[in-house]
């Protein structure tokens, strides 16, 4: 009988020291838990949807005009989202534009976009835009030495772009926007050029198509 009792006793006690180290190891474990999320949200943003989530990115592109002004060039941007559903671009570009009067006419503009990013897919999404521009247009007569026909325009423009992004960091965008000038009418001919005193209104749309890299600090 006391042999029982005895090796009772000692199965309680091997049980109580066995759920001790248990309960102990398990504690230890607690605070591996976070860094396994955390690697699984790292493994995560390795697919398409990362690019878009950088707050900035560069980008170049061509470009072309048709209405008043047809045109050909390409510029770049730079691109920040501060915000979920705001970005800012602000681009330079330039264009050889046609000219009927001869001689060489082109057109270099700076300017801004906001615009608000919707995502359609993880790798996909629309962006309509809004903003201002001014252009620098110069024309030069055919002859050497000919008086210059050249202008500053001011723009205000309006449209919407998609944007796909195949892997992390890049995308491929196309934009389309309609956009207003105010300036002056110019002519050119072989001899001189010839520049307005009244301002007139002019409409282009311009179509762009590009590449970003996209990244943050």
């Amino acid at each position: 009988m006391a042999m029982t009792r005895m090796f009772c006793l000692v199965c309680l006690t091997l049980l109580a020291v066995t759920l001790s180290f248990t309960g102990a190891a398990l504690g230890q474990e607690e605070p591996d838990a976070p860094e396994t999320r955390v690697e699984s949200d790292e493994s995560n943003e390795s697919g398409p949807s990362a690019a878009f989530d950088e707050d900035l990115a560069l980008g170049v592109y061509g470009t072309a005009w048709a209405g008043a002004y047809p045109g050909v060039g390409g510029g770049g941007r730079l691109r920040w989202e501060p915000f979920d559903m705001l970005g800012l671009d602000l681009f330079a570009e330039s264009l050889i534009v046609d000219n009927p009067g001869g001689g060489l006419r082109h057109d270099h503009s700076i300017g801004f976009n906001l615009y608000i990013p919707i995502e359609l897919t993880p790798s996909f999404r629309i962006r309509p835009l809004f903003g201002f521009c001014a252009v620098f247009s110069m024309i030069e007569p055919a002859q050497d030495g000919a008086p210059r026909a050249d202008d500053v325009l001011f723009g205000i423009h309006g449209g919407a772009g998609v944007e796909w992004s195949p892997q992390r960091y890049f995308s491929v965008f196309l934009d389309v926007q309609a956009t207003g000038y105010l300036g002056h009418d110019r002519s050119s001919h072989g001899w001189t050029g010839e520049v307005s005193e009244e301002y007139g209104t002019f409409a282009v749309v311009q179509a762009s198509l590009g590449a970003q890299v996209h990244f943050s600090l």
